[in-house]
């Protein structure tokens, strides 16, 4: 079976990764989707936030700052898991790309 992609995936897989990025983590009980699991990351070029909400969708947004643009914005359907582990291959890139 899969791991799902939610925030102790998250804390257990990527958090080591985002060295150099200030993370801060909310709960919100009641949202579009169902609750919601939020991962907001911000360094001194990149900043963004994981959302896992409570219904199975995946959403990451990821903005640049030194381009002033939007790297990443998706919200990925609940089971499609092959997405959300390429999304996530993406955020690695982008989030690292600056070291």
């Amino acid at each position: 079976m899969k791991e799902k992609k939610d925030i102790e995936y998250f804390k257990k897989n990527l958090t080591s990764k985002l060295i150099g990025y200030e993370l801060n983590y909310k709960f919100f009980e009641e949202g579009d989707l169902g609750s919601l699991n939020q991962v907001e990351f911000n360094s001194s070029k990149i900043a963004g936030n994981i959302d896992f909400w409570g219904q199975g969708w995946v959403g990451v947004f990821v903005w640049d700052y030194e381009e002033d643009e939007q790297l990443l914005n998706v919200l990925i359907e609940p089971d499609h898991d092959k997405e959300v582990d390429d999304i996530f291959v993406k955020l690695n890139e982008l989030l690292n790309r600056e070291k």
